[in-house]
């Protein structure tokens, strides 16, 4: 069932218990909702998404809050015969983020298929009406669930990212710190609270490389930086760089650079 345009109402009493599933647009207006416990403010282009269970607690809305909504009851479902796995991630979404805003666009493109649907449903009936109006309530659920999933992505994108900063962040200034005694991939993620594999996955993301590179860059630098200080002898920077000889330091900074730290410190 697809509303016209309505202005919306301040709901009082007793918490209300929705049936089947029902997706709301704002218009125009600004509400304030508690849905399952949960404070939502909505805007224009805000959606409100309730299934079966949903418990609605409050609804308070400005006079010029308008919009429409559509109620898909479980024969509807059952009609449109969507896919399980499709009803499953939505409803798992519906019942963790049942208010959001969506993009202009997005909420155009539920507009224009409820137009279409107000347009099949005002006329007289023609042979496949219904199947046609079955149709368009299918295309309303799967965009507005596509418009969900797009959201859920975006916010997925936008914590990774940054959190993907803030390890970058603290990775760095602690190999800045600890370069000189530890080169161990495992040594810096659990400095972290993270695994290896994810800490190189940030650092390739970040840096084009991963860990153990960005490791041997920063120890390799160290090492330039020692081996041109006057009176500073190779088996010293060595030392003070935790290696276990002077040999394999000179065979780890010449893999790494194509020169020997000694041919490096002379030509320095």
């Amino acid at each position: 069932m697809l509303s016209p345009l309505v202005r919306f109402k301040t709901m009082t009493g007793e918490p209300r218990v929705i049936e089947g599933m029902t997706v709301g647009v704002i218009c125009n207006g600004t509400a304030k909702a508690v849905i399952n416990d949960r404070a939502f403010e909505l805007r224009p282009n805000s959606l409100f998404l309730l299934r079966g269970e949903s418990k609605i607690s409050s609804f308070r809305c400005t006079k010029a809050c308008t919009g429409y909504f559509v109620n898909y009851s479980p024969s509807s479902l059952e009609a449109i015969k969507l896919d399980t796995s499709d009803l499953l991630s939505v409803d798992v979404i519906f019942s963790t983020k049942p208010c959001f805003e969506a993009k202009e666009e997005e909420v155009t493109t539920l507009h224009d298929i409820a137009t279409a649907i107000r347009s099949i449903s005002g006329r007289e009936g023609m042979l496949y009406d219904n199947k046609i109006m079955t149709s368009l309530f299918a295309s309303f659920y799967y965009a507005v669930a596509s418009i969900i999933n797009q959201s859920a992505v975006a916010e997925k994108q936008r914590l990774d990212t940054s959190r993907g900063d803030e390890l970058m962040r603290l990775f760095i200034a602690e190999l800045t710190a600890s370069c000189e005694r530890e080169r161990s991939v495992e040594y810096y993620a659990k400095r972290l609270g993270i695994t290896p594999k994810y800490l190189s996955l940030i650092c390739k993301n970040k840096v084009g490389k991963n860990a153990s590179k960005v490791i041997d860059a920063a120890v390799v630098n160290k090492a330039k930086e020692l081996l041109t200080q006057p009176g500073m002898s190779i088996q010293e920077v060595a030392e003070r760089l935790n290696f276990v000889s002077q040999s394999f330091f000179g065979k780890y900074f010449k893999q790494r650079t194509g020169i020997s730290p000694s041919r490096y410190k002379v030509q320095n």
